[in-house]
């Protein structure tokens, strides 16, 4: 009877019940995130493909993680228990997660996470950024705006205190570090005649803008008083208002 079973389990049917399969348009974010959900599957398939051809079934674990199953994981989603959901406008929530033994979550600044929701059985996966302190201890917490026709936000406005939702990563490859760069010798050359470095004031405005040999077209991010600072010097600077964009 062992014989039978180990040979119907290399069966051509069996191999195929075993295959990944592959992820939905939907369950992908869109936010370039190192592994996607396309990469982990492609990775399964390789090692699908390889357990196929020598038969060997223990191919397809892959090597043991030895992280805890309570830590972020960016290639597994983790469960988190909403502690509290604070609906702070009409159609935004601040939610508070709990990280088990008062831990902390260890994203740096520009890292983010993605969060898998299951809606009307189509599972979606989106990205977001916590805003809780980096060292905040037993919780991290995500602001979350909701749209009316959001397959997300139909999952996200489910949530009570108590429910549990899945969340892998870190992603992001940009840690910050004040003033890091000194010296414009490490930029790409096409970079270092036009970078200046130091405050961005009226002065250097000014010249920036007297270098250009067309009419330039300035995007400015930043604070509400950074924005407004940055469009009176571009106005002193020579531009019209039609030629700078304020986000």
């Amino acid at each position: 009877m062992m014989g039978e079973r180990e040979e119907d389990d290399d069966t051509e049917e069996a191999w195929l019940q075993l295959r990944p399969m592959e992820p939905l348009p939907s369950q992908c974010c869109g936010s370039g995130c190192s592994p996607c959900v396309f990469d982990l599957y492609h990775r399964d398939l390789a090692r699908w493909e390889a357990a196929r051809a020598s038969k060997d079934r223990s191919l397809l674990r892959g090597p043991e993680s030895q992280s805890c199953p309570s830590k972020l994981n960016p290639e597994t989603f983790v469960a988190f228990c909403i502690s509290a959901m604070d609906r702070l406008t009409k159609d935004t929530y601040r939610v508070r997660f709990a990280i088990p033994g008062n831990g902390q979550l260890g994203l740096q600044p520009g890292q983010h996470l993605i969060l898998r929701g299951i809606v009307d059985d189509l599972e979606i996966q989106r990205a977001y950024t916590p805003i809780s302190p980096a060292n905040a201890e037993g919780y991290f917490e995500v602001l979350i705006k909701c749209y009316q026709m959001g397959l997300m936000s139909r999952y996200v406005e489910s949530w009570r205190a108590g429910d549990t939702a899945f969340w892998r990563g870190p992603f992001g490859d940009f840690f910050y570090k004040p003033n890091q760069e000194s010296s414009s010798e490490q930029l790409p050359w096409s970079y270092q005649e036009k970078t200046r470095f130091g405050r961005l004031g009226q002065d250097l405005i000014k010249e920036l803008v007297s270098c250009c040999r067309r009419k330039p077209f300035a995007l400015v991010c930043g604070s509400a008083e950074f924005s407004k600072d940055i469009a009176r010097c571009l106005l002193c600077a020579g531009l019209t208002e039609d030629s700078y964009f304020l986000f």
